[in-house]
């Protein structure tokens, strides 16, 4: 490119002065390669923050698919499904009522040493209040009995774990045995000492001697709003407060999701912050490299102006050799946006979340 530009042939299609700013882009090295240093750095962490950001709302929606119930009524005890169903009908807004039974136990090691708990979820086979994102394996089928679907924390407790493994588990009152993990789905790891799960209802209330009995009701509310919702959720503490249910929580699906939100969107907002600042810092830098080359050729500015250049001319050339700066700094930083991704999103979300978030890429960056 230097000897077809300094000879005046080459690159014929391009004008001069144009041929002359591609040139003075490469004049000085050293000061191209710290600015693109700066520019790509900036640029490369600027875009990695709105992956980032994209995959952390993406991860708590993830999350979200297990709180899809606009309405979720947990009880001191288990109840009659029956009655607290039939109860919950009569409450006006109240679309939908699924029954969940809920289950302790502990999971052993070869020694029949407890090694953590295991928290299981016991939905109805027909639930559409729940969309776990599997990372191996399947879900639950309705001819399954003793089998569990784990949360990834289970290789937090068991690195070699693998899929089809056994877990052995002991109920209280009951005698320990083997219990095979046919799916694995994504979830926080900081729920204390427990695992969390999900496994079949009437397996499980057989061995807790809770048949026909739950202590979690998800309610579909025919309000689709926030404020429906809290309205919903009051008038059902009231209700069922008053025929004397022992109520341990009411919680409302749009509050517990946005909840979930708050605690990452101080993260979300720093890194947008962070995002900016390099932003800013490579344009200053930017700006430096183009000031100093600006000041540095103003006798060459002043032959072109001499030999007929117009200011249009002038401000291309040196708007050109920006525009060069940059677009080179954009393709490189772009490449090197997705390791910085990835790593960035490692750290949060080993120190947040105890478990690996998907990568997810956007163009907003």
């Amino acid at each position: 490119l230097g000897l077809g530009l300094s000879g005046g042939q080459g690159i014929t299609w391009l004008s001069r002065p144009l041929l002359l700013s591609i040139r003075n882009t490469f004049r000085r090295k050293g000061r191209l390669v710290l600015t693109l240093f700066t520019l790509i750095m900036a640029g490369a962490i600027f875009i990695a923050v709105f992956n980032v950001r994209e995959s952390i709302n993406s991860f708590m929606d993830v999350l979200g698919q297990h709180y899809l119930a606009d309405v979720m009524v947990t009880l001191d005890e288990p109840y009659r499904t029956e009655q607290v169903e039939r109860d919950l009908y009569q409450v006006p807004g109240v679309e939908r009522v699924e029954s969940w039974g809920m289950a302790g136990a502990e999971i052993l090691d070869e020694d029949d040493a407890v090694m953590t708990n295991l928290i299981l979820f016991l939905p109805p086979d027909d639930t559409e209040l729940l969309e776990p994102d599997l990372v191996a394996g399947r879900w639950l089928a309705p001819e399954d009995e003793k089998v569990l679907v784990v949360a990834d924390s289970i290789w937090s407790e068991d690195p070699d774990f693998q899929l089809g493994d056994t877990l052995r588990v002991e109920f209280p009152g009951r005698r320990v045995e083997e219990w095979p993990v046919v799916g694995v789905f994504r979830f926080v790891d900081n729920v204390g000492d427990n695992i969390f799960g999900y496994s079949d209802y009437e397996t499980i209330s057989r061995l807790t001697n809770t048949a026909g009995e739950a202590i979690s009701f998800r309610i579909v509310a025919r309000a689709q709003t926030l404020e429906g919702q809290r309205e919903l959720s009051q008038v059902v503490d009231q209700y069922l407060r008053e025929r004397g249910y022992a109520i341990n929580m009411i919680e409302v699906g749009k509050v517990t999701r946005e909840q979930q939100s708050q605690s990452m969107n101080i993260l979300v907002i720093f890194l947008l912050i962070m995002a900016i600042l390099t932003a800013i810092v490579g344009s200053i830098g930017l700006m430096g490299t183009m000031g100093m080359n600006v000041l540095e050729r103003t006798r060459e500015i002043g032959v072109m102006r001499a030999i007929g250049a117009v200011d249009g001319e002038i401000v291309k050339s040196v708007v050109v050799e920006g525009m060069m700066i940059g677009l080179i700094s954009f393709t490189v930083a772009a490449v090197l946006s997705l390791p910085i991704s990835f790593v960035l999103l490692r750290i949060i979300s080993q120190a947040l979340m105890g478990t690996l978030m998907p990568l997810k890429v956007t163009l907003m960056g």
